[in-house]
């Protein structure tokens, strides 16, 4: 292993190990928050207004840092450090005047951006939601800014400051709700935005003085900007899409009573726990290799790799939805059942996390195809198919809601993911026409083995055991334990591969 592979495994590693400590303080974040306001009208207008301007903020960064970091770097190794100085602060004088104006519209436009959020409302209590709206708008400013470092600092190979935020967001909110909850109630979770904000911020800016020196450009001196501005266009819209899916679910839920919005939000850190561990990593690397293999033109190696990750994908994720969804109240009542969080939170918790779950096998095959079409440069495609999963989103959250309430609106966002990755990978045939999503088929219909013996075993553990904590511990390693054995039985190929992986490694 050469010096600075040995580099990049150390550097994955820290990286990984650092997500993992962070997203747990995350989750402790969020406990400490369900036991201080558990999920009630004041904390559903809390998240109403936070989420609509994290939706926005995260549209513009994911596109933006896709763009801005290729960019930039080339721009570093062909020009210098002067020219790729120029390309950042030309990002900054183009990204904070739009984001001042789509600010001053927002505060303008107040009044109606509360009605279609929360259209359900009462007059009193969409002004509190305009209100609160109006002291979030500024955390996309922030975002919008921060995300310039970030990017600055990543594509300088400096990663773990700018992994710093979510640690920084934690234990700011931590410490924000202890000492000032009995004073401020639920803005004190506005405090500890700002507060969290200002000290990221600084220590971006700190650490990134040695990357950059803003100065005043002319756009003509600039070229790469257009790159950059016309290359995240297509990804801003497939992002905005998205986001989209999220602002549509709290909307329906502020109508399905107080509480409901809280719920969802609790949910989908359980959910962020899953993708964000089990998903995000695992595809980001996977799109590396992609990419090098579509520039090498070696498409049957980006095909058998492509398979064997959407198979390896499937035998990972199915037992893991079988154990969330029985065992949804048991998951919920460990994390957040406890001071303010009652009963009644449990229940619509895991009712929304059971919806959410039924989608985590949609959504891992999703984004390792989405990575696939990436690796040709197609963003095009993958903002169309997004309109498309919206649509079946709003159209199932508003059928689906209607009957079985909040599970409904979550099991609409897993039917969209279901639909998405379903039509992207018709549309990767474009560019491999020999890939066809049947080849997976034998792999799913080996898992019913596994599956009627996970089902069973979580099934007679929660019969015979009352503890939560127990009950989860134990179905969890019987049911996942012995779902592994019965996919080795079945000999899929993919399960042996990872088999003699492990073994490789453990050798070493």
């Amino acid at each position: 292993m050469t010096k600075k592979t040995k580099s990049m495994a150390s550097t994955a590693l820290v990286l990984t190990i650092l997500t993992l400590c962070f997203k747990a303080l995350g989750f402790v974040k969020q406990a400490v928050v369900a036991y201080y306001f558990g999920a009630t009208f004041e904390t559903d207008i809390y998240y109403v207004a936070f989420n609509f301007v994290g939706s926005l903020s995260s549209a513009f960064i994911r596109a933006i840092t896709i763009s801005l970091v290729g960019i930039y770097t080339h721009c570093l190794v062909q020009r210098g450090k002067d020219a790729a100085s120029k390309l950042l602060s030309a990002c900054l004088e183009v990204l904070v005047p739009v984001v001042l104006v789509v600010l001053l519209i927002a505060y303008m436009i107040t009044p109606q951006i509360a009605g279609a959020l929360a259209p359900k409302y009462s007059p009193e209590e969409s002004m509190l939601l305009q209100s609160y709206l109006r002291i979030c708008y500024p955390f996309f400013l922030f975002a919008v800014v921060t995300l310039v470092w970030t990017s600055l600092l990543d594509a300088n190979k400096d990663f773990v400051a700018s992994r710093t935020e979510s640690f920084i967001t934690s234990t700011t909110t931590i410490l924000c709700c202890v000492c000032l909850y009995s004073i401020q109630a639920v803005t004190s979770l506005v405090i500890a935005q700002y507060i969290s904000y200002i000290i990221f911020g600084t220590l971006l800016l700190v650490r990134g003085r040695k990357y950059f020196d803003f100065a005043f450009v002319n756009f003509k001196d600039v070229p790469e900007i257009r790159t950059v501005l016309m290359t995240a266009l297509p990804l801003f819209i497939g992002n905005s899409v998205s986001q989209i899916n999220k602002l549509v679910d709290n909307s329906l839920s502020t109508g399905l009573g107080h509480g409901n919005v809280s719920a969802l939000s609790y949910a989908v850190v359980l959910e962020d726990f899953v993708s964000i561990i089990l998903v995000n990593n695992v595809v980001d690397i996977l799109y590396v290799n992609f990419s090098a293999y579509t520039a090498e033109g070696d498409y049957e190696k980006l095909t058998d790799t492509m398979k064997k990750a959407i198979n390896i994908m499937i035998c990972i994720m199915i037992p893991i939805t079988i154990v969330t969804c029985l065992c949804s109240k048991e998951i919920v009542s460990i994390a957040y059942y406890r001071g303010s969080f009652t009963w009644n939170d449990v229940l619509l918790t895991s009712a929304a996390l059971i919806g959410y779950a039924v989608g985590f096998t949609s959504m891992g095959v999703r984004d390792i195809i989405l990575r696939g079409l990436y690796s040709f440069k197609n963003t095009k495609g993958p903002m169309i198919t997004g309109f498309f999963a919206v649509g079946f989103n709003i159209i199932f959250s508003i059928l689906l809601s209607r009957f079985i309430g909040i599970m409904g609106i979550s099991i609409a966002s897993s039917i969209s993911l279901t639909v998405n990755f379903l039509i992207n990978s018709q549309m990767l045939k474009k560019h491999i026409p020999n890939y066809k999503f049947s080849v997976h088929v034998p792999v799913l219909l080996k898992q019913l083995p596994g599956a009627a013996y996970a089902v069973a075993v979580v099934l007679v553990v929660k019969h015979f055991v009352s503890s939560n904590l127990l009950t989860f511990m134990i179905a969890a390693v019987l049911a996942l334990g012995g779902y592994g054995v019965i996919l080795l039985l079945m000999r899929i190929e993919e399960v042996e591969f990872m088999k003699a992986k492990i073994l490789a490694k453990i050798k070493r």
